[in-house]
């Protein structure tokens, strides 16, 4: 398990330090971190009190940057008096979008992405035919200063252009062009801190998440839960048999291939007796030019995955820590339902305040354990 379960009740010390163009910053009330899954920016907020601000460092020198670089760290110093951002993780550097100033209640806040806005913000016509897509990604970030941690792929890109004329002519951001090579590889993209990451999905299945349930007994009145919100919700809809039909037209040959998956619900040991779900099976099609047979499949089984992960959700509140990432696998257990199984987050959401204390949030999803998947 990343974290150690059943949760005790502990005094907690966290600590942050909040960085402004490089510049610790002293003065800030409250902020919040939002990890997002891969191919969407992590986004940040940050609030200061005016009156804790260096007298330098007031609303006109803040409304008067053309750049202001934030980067928030949390963590647990062993001393909590006495601390520096070595002794602390860093959450998110990015750039803020937006300065906003309250004068009534002598508030200032700043509002921005993750680097991934470098990326998103910067439109190109260059295609990199004869780049394989990890070069592509290298490229890329070293035009925008960042470390770049990719995994090597082989297919020269302009395999992949030719058979959509329609995206080789056209502008597009290097955001998404580097989603849409990850895509064609079945990778992930993402930045972190100051690095882009271009790579294979690094699900850790072996090490989950805990968040531990445990009912209430005679001993006992109250249910013990590891964090402090839990809530679960299924989608009936996709609760039916899905159908995904993937189809690849060559223009070059004229032929059309396809490749057809689906999941079906079946009776399980913690459904015994439940009814099976009932209404025709969603289906869903997809248009993919230029694959062979062995790519349709795969490409089916991706897309069947995504949709029935919709499925089943988890939303959660809990102490905060920097265990959870949007790579890890959340385990649910102990509240003897069918929402007792594996879950792959979507968001999670760190805060810091004095009201709140230090928390985070976490939405993530999953199909029903009830599903079996078959081509």
């Amino acid at each position: 398990m990343l974290n150690s379960v059943p949760a005790l009740p502990a005094a907690r010390q966290p600590r942050a330090i909040v960085r402004v163009n490089g510049e610790v910053m002293p003065g800030w009330i409250e902020w919040e971190v939002e990890n997002n899954t891969h191919y969407l920016a992590d986004t940040f907020r940050v609030g200061f009190a005016v009156s804790a601000l260096p007298a330098n460092r007031g609303p006109d020198w803040f409304a008067a940057q053309s750049v202001l670089v934030i980067e928030i760290l949390a963590g647990f110093p062993a001393d909590a008096d006495r601390y520096t951002a070595a002794d602390l993780e860093s959450l998110i550097v990015g750039r803020a979008d937006e300065f906003s100033y309250d004068p009534v209640r002598r508030v200032l806040e700043l509002g921005g992405r993750d680097l991934t806005a470098l990326m998103v913000d910067t439109a190109t016509f260059e295609k990199f035919q004869q780049k394989t897509s990890s070069e592509v990604a290298a490229i890329i970030a070293q035009r925008h200063g960042l470390t770049a941690v990719v995994t090597a792929t082989k297919t020269k890109v302009g395999g992949y252009y030719r058979l959509e004329n329609a995206r080789l002519t056209s502008k597009m951001s290097e955001w998404d062009m580097l989603t849409w090579l990850a895509g064609e590889e079945g990778f992930i993209v993402y930045v972190a801190g100051n690095a882009l990451y271009f790579q294979p999905q690094p699900v850790d299945v072996v090490n989950p998440y805990a968040l531990q349930w445990q009912q209430p007994t005679g001993e006992r009145g109250g249910a013990v839960f590891n964090g402090m919100e839990l809530r679960f919700a299924r989608n009936l809809t996709l609760a039916r048999d899905v159908i995904v039909t993937v189809r690849s037209a060559n223009p070059l040959t004229g032929r059309t291939l396809t490749q057809t998956v689906h999941a079906t619900h079946t009776q399980s040991t913690v459904l015994a007796g439940a009814p099976q779900p009932t209404g025709a099976a969603q289906t869903y099609v997809f248009n993919v030019p230029g694959k062979t047979q062995a790519e349709l499949l795969k490409i089916a089984q991706s897309k069947l995955a995504e949709i029935t992960k919709h499925e089943m959700r988890l939303e959660a509140s809990m102490p905060a820590d920097s265990l959870l990432t949007t790579t890890s696998v959340l385990q649910v257990t102990g509240t003897g339902t069918v929402f007792d199984q594996n879950y792959y987050p979507e968001s999670i959401t760190r805060r810091m305040s004095p009201g709140e204390g230090y928390r985070m949030d976490v939405r993530a999803k999953n199909h029903s354990p009830e599903s079996q998947v078959s081509a």
